[in-house]
């Protein structure tokens, strides 16, 4: 991520969801990557990470879908995700749900799917194997990994355990 030399925004409820519980090696090896890759890795503020920590300061459970939530509000904020367009300077939006649309997306504004950006890293020759870390994602059970971290993504064919039995001639 950091060879592509532009910023790269987390909303802060995606980044609570994705270091939350530091006591799990995932999440405290990402928070460590993020804070000491800040920049080019910059933390943006919204509403809903602010209520939600908030909640768990309270002692009560976040929602499931906070950080989609966040997502949304930074995208339809004046003050997100327009402050990053105005610039001639290209976006990308990463994440993990290929139905995100955004309406009268502007042109230096890229969406890209997790699986999406794992092929594009795999061709430019940045890892070996896209195919190989999406499996590790959809099946957690390298150490330090649980069952409960494996992931679904929506850009890939339904019901597909090992994205190599699509072949990596396959798109998103």
């Amino acid at each position: 991520m950091l060879q592509i030399e532009m910023k790269i925004v987390l909303v802060d409820a995606v980044y609570d969801e994705l270091t939350s519980d530091l006591s799990y090696l995932k999440d405290s090896e990402v928070k460590t990557f993020i804070d000491i890759n800040s920049p080019p890795f910059i933390i943006e503020a919204t509403d809903i990470g602010t209520a939600e920590r908030e909640k768990r300061r309270a002692g009560n459970k976040p929602k499931r879908n906070a950080g989609e939530l966040a997502m949304i509000d930074f995208i339809s904020s004046d003050d997100g995700i327009g402050r990053y367009l105005r610039s001639d300077e290209p976006v990308a939006i990463l994440f993990d749900d290929a139905g995100l649309r955004i309406f009268n997306k502007p042109p230096n504004l890229h969406l890209l799917s997790t699986v999406g950006f794992l092929r594009g890293l795999e061709q430019v020759g940045l890892i070996t194997s896209a195919d190989g870390v999406i499996h590790d994602m959809l099946q957690p059970s390298k150490p330090g990994r649980r069952p409960q971290d494996a992931r679904r993504f929506t850009d890939l064919p339904e019901g597909i355990d090992d994205p190599a039995a699509v072949g990596s001639s396959w798109k998103p």
